[in-house]
């Protein structure tokens, strides 16, 4: 919850709006970003939600580090709108397939009668796009150290 909480100061600063500006947003592109990370913001509150209540969540997120991975990258792309362009995958791919691949492994937990195959390949398809989101924020730390490394070696 602290990142939501966090969103919503940051969505209506001032400074923050100046900042956006001045890396060259228009007001328009402003909207867009904030109407697609108030989705994202929604996307990773539900993702958080169903973990909270499920072992089985729990248990992928401990090995996989998906959603604390999935936080961190919308607070790097909340204070760097041009990496939302890099991470479209994330937020327009990842997160919509992650809230809708939990919401169908709750409902094939919830029938008693339904196939426990189908219920562990719903838990790997969740790890392996938990992995991958993951992965992904990696990545994206790896390209700032690189730029970082770039300016200190150049400087």
């Amino acid at each position: 919850m602290w990142l939501i909480n966090a969103y919503k100061k940051e969505k209506n600063n001032p400074k923050l709006m100046q900042q956006y500006q001045a890396q060259g947003l228009s007001d328009h592109d402003i909207a867009i970003f904030r109407s697609t990370m108030n989705e994202a913001k929604v996307q990773i509150k539900t993702w958080e939600k169903s973990v909270k209540k499920d072992a089985d969540l729990q248990v992928i997120e401990r090995v996989t580090g998906g959603l604390k991975s999935a936080k961190k990258l919308f607070q790097l792309i909340v204070k760097n709108p041009r990496t939302a362009l890099l991470n479209h995958d994330f937020l327009y791919k990842n997160l919509p397939t992650m809230v809708e691949l939990i919401e169908t492994y709750e409902n094939i937990k919830s029938v008693d009668k339904l196939d426990e195959a189908l219920l562990i390949e719903t838990k790997k398809l969740v790890k392996s796009l938990s992995e991958k989101i993951a992965k992904n924020y990696e990545s994206e730390l790896s390209d700032d150290l690189e730029k970082i490394k770039n300016e200190v070696e150049n400087g």
